[in-house]
């Protein structure tokens, strides 16, 4: 996949520079280079999902087994909410938000295979 920053026609960014805004301008920068097809775009199959993650975030995926056959398919699966086999930016944010969960446990030197704590 290209590194390329990927932008649609006529679409915008944050204007700012704080740190939270630049971050998710790269998150949709991201989505955006794995979810463009010709002919459709904003939505992940589940190749281009284990794509995705398999060459931007290989660190979480080997922690705790999550490289393991089958994981990433069952995320796919929880994470198409409407059956569509197609993952949206929105549904993606579910993804996002087990990436940020497991940064933070990490970022306190806690065993992120275990349940929450709080």
């Amino acid at each position: 996949m290209s590194t390329s920053t990927h932008s649609h026609a006529g679409s915008q960014q944050f204007p700012g520079n704080c740190t939270l805004e630049k971050a998710l301008n790269t998150v949709v920068d991201v989505f955006h280079q794995y979810s463009v097809r010709k002919g459709l775009n904003d939505l992940l199959n589940l190749s281009e999902l284990k794509t995705l993650l398999e060459e931007q975030v290989p660190s979480f995926l080997r922690t705790c087994n999550r490289n393991q056959a089958g994981y990433l398919d069952k995320l796919f699966q929880e994470t198409d909410l409407n059956k569509d086999k197609e993952v949206s930016f929105e549904e993606f944010t579910i993804v996002l938000s087990k990436l940020a969960d497991d940064a933070h446990r990490i970022s306190h030197g806690s065993d992120r295979c275990g349940p929450d704590r709080d």
